[in-house]
């Protein structure tokens, strides 16, 4: 399938170019359970420039325990407990970008909840073509 501007599953997450083509890239194995693929992916996104330092780390951070988090399977991880509907994918999603536009955080908390953000971004764009 064509990707168009009404199915592109990176549709709406806060990086873009190179980077935003890295970071789907990782989503997309991540999701396939490819996890080999998936840290080969990540380590394009480390070498990628985006953002600030801080910010940068965090949000690499947040993609590192998804990859854990998925890998593991661990019934009790945030990931592999949380509902999957498209309903609380959305209450999520909303609830992380609630953090980011707290007045007090860290550059790193923007960075580490921006990725969760564009996870959930991603995988409901995905549900969606």
């Amino acid at each position: 399938m064509k990707v168009t501007e009404s199915n592109n599953p990176a549709k709406g997450m806060s990086v873009t170019g190179k980077t935003r083509e890295s970071i789907v890239s990782y989503m997309e194995k991540l999701l396939d359970r490819k996890f080999t693929d998936a840290e080969r992916a990540l380590e394009q996104v480390k070498e990628r420039k985006f953002g600030e330092d801080e910010y940068r780390e965090g949000y690499i951070k947040a993609l590192e325990g998804i990859l854990i988090s998925s890998r593991s399977g661990d019934e009790r991880d945030f990931l592999n407990k949380a509902a999957n509907t498209t309903e609380e994918l959305k209450k999520y999603k909303a609830e992380f970008k609630a953090f980011t536009t707290k007045p007090i955080k860290s550059q790193f908390d923007d960075g580490y909840f921006s990725a969760w953000k564009d996870f959930l971004t991603y995988r409901m764009n995905q549900e969606k073509t």
